[in-house]
């Protein structure tokens, strides 16, 4: 449901429910009482609010509650599943827009709560707070360039919170450069300061490493 009380401004509500099938290492043992063949369930209620502000900027607000129903790769057996049962609750902000003619920002927050059933535990690779912000600069028709950092909360590796994921900072860059009207020239820089970090995990001994400082250059033609 969607509702606009002014040109520049809507609010909504939705409600949804959702499912994913089970899909490749989770057939590995489809043997037991622990429904492994039973697929991913979501029940999700969102609230939230979109505005346009003064044609500068753009602001996005969201409540919303998720209920998840998943086997998932026991914390004690990993040729095991267990059902396990979550509900979480969070908020959500996003910004965009051009803080000067030359200077676009946007900024992203995310906060979560969310606990699994019968337990105190929080669901794992669930981190309360996640922040992203991305500055890019036009500094005349042909060049420009960008930085930006991802911040991320610590987190838990398993559904027994028994293996911590630490928390991390993530600073990227990129620069461009308009050789021609037709030909573009973009090289993107991840994780510019060459940090350790771990952005998921999918159980508490298989953690994923983020990758070291790495590039792309692209080059664009247009005919």
């Amino acid at each position: 449901l969607i509702y606009k009380p002014a040109d520049d401004l809507s609010l909504y509500a939705s409600f949804s429910e959702t499912f994913t099938p089970r899909s490749g290492e989770q057939f590995a043992n489809i043997n037991g009482d622990n429904e492994r063949l039973d697929p991913n369930t979501f029940t999700n209620y969102e609230v939230g609010v979109k505005w346009n502000i003064q044609d500068r900027f753009s602001l996005s607000l969201a409540a919303f509650q998720i209920e998840q129903e998943s086997p998932v790769v026991s914390d004690i057996d990993n040729d095991r599943f267990d059902i396990i049962e979550t509900e979480t609750r969070g908020l959500e902000a996003q910004l965009e827009g051009h803080l000067t003619d030359n200077w676009h920002i946007t900024a992203g927050y995310s906060y979560l709560d969310g606990e699994q059933a019968n337990s105190d535990n929080t669901p794992r690779e669930q981190p309360q707070n996640t922040f992203s912000l991305w500055n890019s600069y036009t500094v005349n028709e042909k060049f420009g360039f960008g930085l930006g950092l991802i911040y991320q909360d610590s987190s838990f590796a398993d559904n027994s919170n028994n293996t911590e994921i630490p928390s991390y900072v993530r600073v990227d860059a990129s620069a461009y450069y308009k050789v021609s009207d037709s030909l573009k020239v973009q090289l993107n820089v991840e994780n510019l300061l060459d940090k350790d970090y771990f952005p998921s995990a999918h159980s508490a001994n298989n953690i994923t490493v983020g990758a070291p400082i790495n590039a792309t250059l692209k080059v664009t033609k247009t005919f």
